[in-house]
């Protein structure tokens, strides 16, 4: 039965979310209304019957498509048992849940790995490591890579523009930011940002040599620890395949700790368990995991510790947790996706859609200039928008502040001319478009949204040129 055959009223229903809701990102002068009927595999039906092929896996959460029968046939089943069952006592779910990730994914007893928390958002499990990373180490001070985004509280990122300030109306438009007072607070210091990935090394990265020029400044004895995120979920931006290696050697030499956010690039997402496995010999003090871990069924996050931090947290009396910690039905949802990944090689498919995704991507920058890099791995690659001259359409790119009319950002032009052709696909930062679909993606479909991109591109092509001359 549709829900117009259920009687929903979508006019007062707009009504409803338009004057009670308090949303996010639009101010209520050009919010949007959206309704979603419903959500079915690959696909988003709108209350207006319209059906949007969802080539982001939303917010690069949904891993499996829609309402997957892995996570909702273990969460169906955990419910003729369970509702809520506080942290302080144990289900079986809570245990299958953890001894899958620890063991059967990252290969305890003989991996870096050793407990696991389990929580509801990627935000608590980044405030839990933080707080970890203090309490192990003594030290008060973390560092961030500028561009990263590590959730919404107010300990999770720093960076201007992604972590809850407000753009304000003001003369010209929205023009005017507020940043939320006394942040960035003591105790946090950003870090620059990794170069791209077809950045010519030579020698050293200039990133690194600044981010040790910083640890020396501060003093290592200060710093607990850097986290960061081995592909940026909001900006898009895959660092230098050399990064990573060299940061955890920087890491290694001053005993600072290192926090891995793979909220959105875990689970598989670029065709390794987790994106730190990109590099060969390295691993995580502390790991950040949510949103693929159950393929964002429910609510999810947690926060993985090595082996010397757990033995220091599980000898003492932590006075820590949230009412939801463990949640038994998030936990099932974990143990369906975990033991559906296992089950059906995930990784290979991620990696062979992933493969063809990104030729198809490179038939469409030779045909268009507006494409300059295509970077990423496995079900997520990031589309970098660019003039004739090579440079970003917008120049404060991933420094934006969204500020002024964010109907002309070309993120916002491709993503209205896709869904026009029935893809949803678009970006974050007004530069970068993220194809970031579910692993659960045929090539047929990667077909469609690229048919629906190159409208796209054609229509970023004519706005700009009618409009500031910037592009062919």
């Amino acid at each position: 039965m549709s829900d117009t055959e259920k009687g929903l009223d979508w006019a007062a229903i707009e009504s409803w979310d338009r004057n009670y809701y308090l949303h996010n990102t639009m101010a209520a002068s050009e919010y949007t209304f959206t309704g979603v009927e419903r959500v079915d595999g690959n696909y988003i039906t709108l209350a207006n019957g319209a059906r949007l092929l969802d080539f982001q896996s939303q917010l690069v959460s949904d891993s499996l498509g829609h309402r997957h029968d892995a996570p909702h046939d273990a969460i169906k089943e955990a419910m003729s048992r369970y509702g809520h069952v506080f942290f302080g006592m144990a289900t079986d779910y809570r245990a299958r849940a953890a001894k899958l990730l620890i063991e059967d994914v990252l290969g305890a007893p003989k991996s870096w790995a050793s407990r696991v928390r389990f929580l509801t958002s990627g935000t608590e499990a980044v405030e839990n490591a933080v707080q970890a990373a203090r309490l192990f180490t003594g030290r008060s001070l973390i560092m961030t890579q500028a561009h990263s985004f590590h959730g919404m509280a107010s300990g999770s990122t720093f960076l201007r523009g992604y972590r809850g300030n407000l753009t304000l109306p003001g003369e010209g438009g929205f023009a005017q930011v507020r940043d939320i007072p006394g942040v960035p607070a003591p105790g946090f210091l950003p870090i620059p940002p990794p170069e791209h990935t077809d950045f010519q090394a030579d020698g050293s990265l200039p990133s690194l040599v600044a981010t040790e020029q910083l640890i020396r400044a501060c003093g290592p004895e200060n710093i607990a620890a850097i986290i960061t995120e081995p592909m940026f979920g909001a900006a898009g931006l895959m660092p230098h395949a050399n990064y990573y290696r060299d940061l955890y050697r920087l890491l290694q030499q001053y005993g600072i700790l290192w926090i891995d956010d793979e909220v959105l690039c875990g689970a598989g997402r670029l065709g390794e368990w987790f994106g730190y496995q990109l590099t060969d010999g390295i691993e995580p003090d502390i790991m950040i995991v949510g949103k693929g871990i159950n393929g964002s069924s429910l609510p999810s996050g947690g926060m993985v510790v090595n082996h010397a931090i757990g033995d220091f947290l599980e000898s003492a009396r932590w006075w820590s947790g949230s009412t939801w910690d463990g949640h038994p039905l998030v936990c099932a949802s974990i143990v369906g996706t975990l033991t559906y990944m296992l089950e059906n090689d995930i990784l290979t498919t991620v990696k062979a859609r992933g493969d063809y995704l990104r030729a198809q991507l490179e038939q469409l920058a030779a045909r268009h200039s507006l494409i300059g890099r295509i970077s990423g791995a496995g079900l997520y690659l990031a589309v970098d928008l660019v003039n004739d001259q090579g440079t970003p359409l917008l120049e404060a790119d991933r420094y934006t502040a969204f500020s002024g009319d964010l109907t002309q950002y070309p993120n916002a032009i491709i993503s209205g001319a896709c869904a026009e052709k029935g893809v949803f696909l678009g970006g974050f930062v007004p530069n970068t478009i993220k194809c970031a679909p579910p692993f659960t993606i045929t090539e047929d479909e990667i077909d469609t949204a690229m048919q629906a991109f190159d409208f796209a591109l054609q229509r970023l092509a004519e706005t700009y040129t009618a409009s500031q001359g910037q592009v062919r």
